[in-house]
C-alpha cells in the first residue's frame, strides 16, 4: 500500500477525534500539496506518535503493521520521499492537542486556555502543521515556566524544531508573547537591521534561516535558528547604517549552551551546535594551500563538513539575498577530494623496505639511497612488483649488480 492508501484506510477506523484530525492533516503533505506549501514539503518532520488505546486489533489489519519489543505498533508510509515513512501508535504518546480546543477542517479554535504547556502544544502543531489557521482567544499563565518538566520542554520544542515550517511555531508563540520567556537571544534581533548582505532584520533571518534547513538533523535545525545570536551583542552600527558584527560566531557559541539547558536538549546535540555555530563563518578562497585544507579538516571534520554545508545554506538562503549554492564552498568540496585522493595515493613511505634496510644492505644515507627508494616506489606503482620485502630486497640486488 502507498502512504496515501495507508492514511486513508487509518481514516476509516473508529479512532478518537484528536487521532482523526490528525490524521486528516497528516494525509494533506501525502497528497500534491499547493503551491505555497512546495517548500515545507521539501522538508522531513518527525513520525507522528498516537496513544494506542483500545485499537491495536483494528490497527494490526493495517498492511506491514509490526509491533516492537515496547509494545508500539509501527505503520509503514511506503513511498514518500522527505515525508514520515511511518506512524506510531503507543500507549506511551503524549497528547498533542490543548485542553479545550476544537477543531473544524483545517482550523483550530481556542477559546480559554490558560496553560503555557497548552500553549507550547499549540506552538508544536503549528510547525508540524502549518496549513492549519488558529485562533487563540484568552492569555496564557507565564508564571508556570518552572512547572514545565524538562522532558516536556525537550519533546514540545524538539517537535517545533523539526517540523515542516518550524518558524509557524516560534512565530505562534510571539503572536502569544510567549517566545521571549524561552528563547529571548532570538527576539532581541528584532528591529536590529545588519547590511547589504541580509534583506531582513536578525530575528527574521533566524527564523527564515531554520526554514531554509531542510535537512532532519536537529543539530543543523538548531544551530540554523541559532547562529547569528551573537550578532546582538556585538553589533556595532557605522556611519553609513549598516552594521559590524565582529566576532559573532564565538559569542553565539558561548550562548548556545544555556539555550539548550534551558529546553531540555541532551548535552551531545548542544555541543554539537555549539561546533557549528562556532564554525559557520569559515571563508574559502583560492588561495588556501592543501596545507590549509588539511589544517581545516583537522578543525572540521569531513563526516562534520556536511552539517556544516548545510548551514551555511541555510543561512545564505535566510539572508533573503543569494539562494545559489556558493561557488566557494563547491570549490573547497572539490580541494578537500583533491587533497584526500592525493593522501590515499602510495608513497615512498608506504613501501614494505625503508632507508635502513637499504642501509643493512650496503646503500649509505645519500642521493643514491634516495634515488634507490624513488626507483623502488616508481615499479610498485606501475605493478612490475610486488610491494613485498624479499620482492623489493631481490630488486635492489639486481639494480646494485647491474651498477657495480
Amino acid at each position: 500500500m502507498t502512504a496515501l492508501q495507508t492514511l486513508e484506510a487509518l481514516l476509516e477506523l473508529p479512532l478518537p477525534d484528536d487521532a482523526l484530525a490528525l490524521l486528516r492533516w497528516e494525509l494533506f503533505w501525502y497528497q500534491a500539496v499547493p503551491q505555497q506549501h512546495a517548500e515545507d514539503a521539501k522538508r522531513e518532520t518527525l513520525p507522528l506518535k498516537l496513544a494506542l488505546g483500545d485499537f491495536a486489533n483494528l490497527l494490526a489489519q493495517i498492511p506491514g503493521c509490526r509491533e516492537t519489543d515496547d509494545g508500539d505498533l509501527v505503520i509503514p508510509l511506503a513511498g514518500s520521499p522527505r515525508q514520515p515513512d511511518h506512524i506510531v501508535f503507543s500507549p506511551r504518546a503524549r497528547p498533542y492537542f490543548p485542553a479545550g480546543a476544537s477543531v473544524e477542517k483545517n482550523s483550530m479554535v481556542v477559546a480559554k486556555t490558560t496553560s503555557l504547556a497548552d500553549a507550547l502544544l499549540l506552538a508544536q502543531l503549528s510547525a508540524r502543521y502549518p496549513q492549519l489557521a488558529f485562533q487563540v482567544e484568552g492569555s496564557f499563565d507565564q508564571a508556570n515556566v518552572e512547572d514545565l518538566s524538562a522532558g516536556f520542554r525537550r519533546w514540545v520544542f524538539r517537535g517545533i524544531i523539526l517540523g515542516r515550517r518550524p518558524s509557524a511555531g516560534l512565530r505562534l508563540l510571539d503572536r502569544l508573547k510567549l517566545l521571549e520567556l524561552f528563547l529571548p537571544e532570538v527576539t532581541a534581533g528584532r528591529g536590529l537591521m545588519q547590511n547589504r548582505f541580509h534583506a531582513y532584520d536578525i530575528y527574521e533571518h533566524l527564523l527564515r534561516s531554520l526554514d531554509a534547513a531542510y535537512d532532519l538533523k536537529e543539530p543543523v535545525r538548531w544551530a540554523a535558528l541559532l547562529h547569528d545570536i551573537g550578532k546582538v551583542p556585538t553589533r556595532v552600527e557605522m556611519p553609513n547604517g549598516e552594521a559590524t558584527f565582529h566576532n559573532h560566531e564565538m559569542f553565539s557559541a558561548r550562548m548556545v549552551v544555556p539555550i539548550m539547558k534551558r529546553l531540555g536538549v541532551p548535552i551531545a546535540i548542544g555541543q554539537k551546535v555549539k561546533f557549528l555555530v562556532r564554525n559557520h563563518m569559515f571563508h574559502y578562497t583560492s588561495e588556501w594551500t592543501d596545507r590549509a585544507v588539511r589544517r581545516f579538516v583537522r578543525k572540521v571534520p569531513l563526516e562534520e563538513l556536511q552539517d556544516l554545508i548545510s548551514l551555511r545554506l541555510a543561512d545564505r538562503k535566510g539572508s533573503g539575498k543569494k539562494t545559489a549554492f556558493p561557488k566557494a564552498l563547491q570549490q573547497l568540496i572539490d580541494h578537500i577530494e583533491e587533497v584526500v585522493a592525493k593522501e590515499k595515493e602510495f608513497k615512498i613511505r608506504d613501501l614494505a623496505i625503508d632507508g635502513y634496510v637499504l642501509m643493512d644492505m650496503g646503500i649509505p644515507p645519500s642521493r643514491q639511497m634516495g634515488d634507490m627508494l624513488r626507483y623502488l616506489h616508481a615499479e610498485v606503482v606501475a605493478g612490475r612488483v610486488a610491494n613485498e620485502a624479499e620482492a623489493l630486497k631481490e630488486l635492489v640486488r639486481r639494480k646494485l649488480a647491474e651498477q657495480s
